[in-house]
């Protein structure tokens, strides 16, 4: 993606105005953080694509396949809004602290948006399988609740909110 650092802040080349930045000065332009640099301005998102796919984002079914479809009511579709939209462009994952020291064991924001989709979709049947592969001090816990998640999505995606769903689902899943 045209995901890159502008001005101190994460953001789409391609979206990103320029009457919002610079004030009349020069504008800055950075690979996103905390990621190594493949050229110029390409981050190496390796890592990034590894960890989405960890979470195995696919659906998962036991059932034998409908001829047609799997069914959703429209209250079940509704549950996915706010968490299919993401277009992996790195700039929650990148703006996260916890990713930044943690990136070899932590998830992060992206990541774990995806996962709260799978474990939220009513056609999935995996969900205790999910949960389980989420619950580690890493891979989940290690996100604070700093927020900066969903102040750097170009969407407007919140996966701090997302991820407090997951820790939520698996406290539950306790009692």
């Amino acid at each position: 993606s045209c995901a890159m650092n502008i001005d101190g802040q994460n953001t789409l080349a391609c979206t990103k105005s320029m009457h919002d930045v610079g004030a009349g000065g020069a504008v800055k332009v950075n690979p996103l953080p905390h990621q190594p640099v493949v050229k110029d301005l390409v981050p190496d998102l390796t890592n990034f694509y590894a960890q989405y796919a960890s979470i195995e984002p696919w659906l998962k079914t036991t059932t034998p396949t409908p001829q047609k479809e799997w069914k959703q009511s429209h209250e079940e579709r509704e549950k996915l809004d706010g968490l299919y939209e993401c277009i992996l462009c790195a700039c929650c994952s990148t703006s996260c602290p916890s990713y930044w020291w943690n990136s070899d064991r932590f998830l992060g924001p992206a990541a774990l948006l995806q996962a709260t989709r799978w474990v939220t979709d009513s056609r999935d049947e995996a969900t205790g399988e999910r949960l389980d592969n989420l619950e580690d001090p890493f891979r989940l816990y290690r996100c604070h609740t700093i927020m900066n998640c969903a102040k750097a999505c170009p969407k407007g995606l919140n996966p701090s909110e997302a991820i407090a769903e997951l820790k939520l689902k698996l406290v539950e899943r306790q009692i």
